[in-house]
């Protein structure tokens, strides 16, 4: 399947089309790992230089409080600090002018923090950037959008992000979707995950747990219900398929218990269940009887709601 071109890119993050794309765009000159005798001038909050290259003070140069990964694999990181050793930082820097405390010139990055961080590891003083005037959340896109074309977030630092842009900056769903070229359906889905036990997030964070198995799990409504079937999942290495078996029958059971257990249900219902769940993004339940039956659809707050109500043709009320 051919993949969805990140919305709008990065030219229309920047007031005037400015940055055309942090991953390619950027210019690919080799910077010596020394750095030249008379660096250049560096440029004033005021006035940024387009695309020319400046060669920074490593040291002035700080991580932005909106990237949105959080974690670094330091073997990738070592492997990045050995060829920058070799050959120079390739690919400049993105970063934006700040004021430290003491009203000396600061340097936040933009695009870059992995090169930046293998740099000192390898032992780098100077590195090669560009200055852009950027706004918060223009920064919070950028970092998003670039770590998202890299492939290189975690499910939950991705729903972070999501996160990040919906409630600092007031973005819904929809215009989160538009911005990072993905549908409103993965917006609100990877959200969603932000709901699981601290322990259940951990072991999708490090991989433990697929998307797949976080999903099922958010069929059960009780924290300890979803870290318990976790567990089980982790313990007895469970398909995703077998997951959702579980989830179901959990709630089964539960509904047994209170005195409202539903007939069992036919392998051809359950594969139609299953198609609608895929289709809308949600849990889907179908009760189905002789002469009548319910279909059952879940979603998670207004956004979610208007978004199933667009799938289904409605305009939102």
């Amino acid at each position: 399947m051919t993949k969805k071109a990140l919305g709008r890119g990065l030219d229309a993050l920047i007031s005037g089309g400015v940055v055309r794309s942090v991953a390619a765009d950027v210019p690919q000159r080799e910077v010596p790992i020394r750095p030249p005798m008379s660096p250049p001038a560096v440029p004033s909050a005021e006035t940024p230089r387009g695309d020319e290259v400046l060669h920074l003070d490593i040291n002035s140069i700080e991580p932005s409080p909106f990237q949105p990964r959080s974690e670094f694999d330091p073997e990738h990181l070592k492997e990045l600090a050995d060829s920058i050793r070799q050959r120079g930082v390739i690919q400049p820097l993105l970063v934006r002018v700040r004021r430290g405390p003491d009203g000396a010139t600061r340097y936040e990055l933009i695009a870059g923090e992995r090169r930046w961080r293998a740099a000192r590891e390898a032992g780098m003083t100077v590195l090669p950037a560009i200055v852009r005037a950027a706004t918060d959340e223009e920064v919070l896109e950028m970092a998003l959008i670039e770590n998202l074309q890299r492939e290189d977030l975690n499910p939950l630092e991705e729903a972070r992000a999501y996160e990040q842009l919906a409630m600092r900056f007031g973005l819904t769903q929809e215009q989160i979707a538009e911005k990072v070229g993905k549908n409103r359906a993965t917006v609100a889905n990877a959200i969603r995950l932000l709901a699981l036990p601290s322990e259940v997030q951990s072991w999708l964070s490090n991989g433990q747990l697929t998307v797949g198995h976080a999903k099922a799990i958010l069929g059960l409504t009780v924290a300890e219900e979803q870290r318990l079937v976790a567990e089980r999942v982790l313990r007895r290495n469970l398909t995703v398929r077998e997951t959702e078996q579980l989830v179901e029958q959990l709630k089964g059971e539960a509904k047994a218990r209170s005195g409202t257990a539903p007939a069992l249900k036919s392998p051809h219902i359950q594969t139609i269940e299953e198609r609608l769940r895929q289709k809308l993004g949600t849990q889907v339940n179908l009760r189905h009887g002789k002469k009548k039956g319910r279909i059952e659809i879940e979603y998670y707050g207004n956004d979610d709601l208007a978004r199933l109500l667009g799938m289904l043709g409605i305009e939102d009320l």
